[in-house]
């Protein structure tokens, strides 16, 4: 099993978050999470939040740290510590990131860089590897270009929540966790109910994670005809635009919360401003009302 943060963004004034997942889930029941952060890549390390279960996101807000993020020219470091349902002595961790994304991969000394998992006194399971970009211990993204960015990322936030853009849910779809009694079969392992109310058809209890808040912009829409005997199908397929922050993956449901219609995000792709990465960009399928997926809470 692997755990990495797959996204780290700095909020301004005072706020990173962090957002991760896990890969080769061989265990099936409750993950608990740690989030840990440093200095320096090869710690020491700070334990700044405990026992996070059934989330993927976290906001640290640097409160210790007086620190602001707009104008931060400090390195932070973060890693994630998950414990699966075997309990602490199986516990792994992610691989180490800046505040900027950036993933240390470098091994310095005789000791592995935190991040690595100890097997024995002469062996290191090497992190896994993430989509976020690698570059060499003690390289750094200029200044300037972190100022560039927090600052772009501000001013869209507010724009998105003052001016141009609705109120969203996002339900991040679950793939860890508790199988399903009702509609998995642990043989097969095949889902044999399809409108399953207690997992949704994810074969996940709860199928999806609580919903988050996201604010986007209404791009252009197109209309789907599907065809077949017995109806003549008409699908509304937008294209909503959303700051990178958490991110979004295919198979995760958007809500709109000022009407509760659910959509099914198909696919997603960054976009940039001055080459720097500020938006994703989602195409989405309207679902149908009688659908199962309208039966999963969330508030409204």
């Amino acid at each position: 099993m692997k755990v990495f943060i797959t996204k780290i963004t700095p909020w301004h004034p005072t706020k990173v978050a962090l957002q991760w997942d896990i890969e080769n889930v061989s265990e099936y029941g409750t993950f608990t999470f740690n989030i840990e952060r440093s200095g320096a890549p090869q710690g020491p390390w700070t334990v700044i939040k405990t026992s996070l279960s059934g989330t993927y996101i976290y906001e640290d807000m640097l409160v210790d740290e007086n620190a602001n993020t707009l104008s931060l020219s400090r390195d932070f470091y973060y890693r994630v510590r998950a414990i699966p349902p075997s309990g602490i002595v199986n516990a792994f961790y992610s691989p180490v990131v800046d505040v900027e994304g950036q993933a240390e991969t470098t091994i310095t000394g005789p000791d592995p860089v935190i991040g690595y998992k100890v097997l024995d006194d002469a062996q290191h399971e090497l992190p896994p590897l993430t989509n976020l970009q690698k570059r060499p211990l003690g390289s750094s993204p200029t200044v300037r270009r972190r100022l560039i960015r927090r600052k772009i990322l501000r001013e869209e936030h507010i724009l998105l929540k003052k001016l141009a853009g609705i109120e969203f849910l996002l339900l991040k779809r679950r793939h860890y966790g508790v199988r399903c009694p009702i509609c998995y079969d642990p043989v097969t392992r095949e889902i044999v109910v399809t409108s399953c109310s207690t997992c949704y058809g994810t074969s996940w209890t709860g199928g999806y994670f609580t919903p988050i808040a996201m604010y986007g912009r209404r791009l252009n829409s197109q209309v789907q005809t599907g065809i077949s005997p017995q109806t003549k199908d008409d699908v509304n397929v937008p294209r909503v635009q959303f700051l990178d922050f958490p991110k979004i993956d295919e198979g995760d449901i958007l809500i709109e919360k000022f009407n509760n219609k659910r959509y099914l995000v198909k696919q997603r792709y960054e976009t940039s401003l001055k080459t720097i990465t500020v938006h994703q960009t989602v195409t989405a399928s309207e679902l149908e009302r009688q659908a199962v997926e309208y039966s999963i809470p969330a508030s409204l």
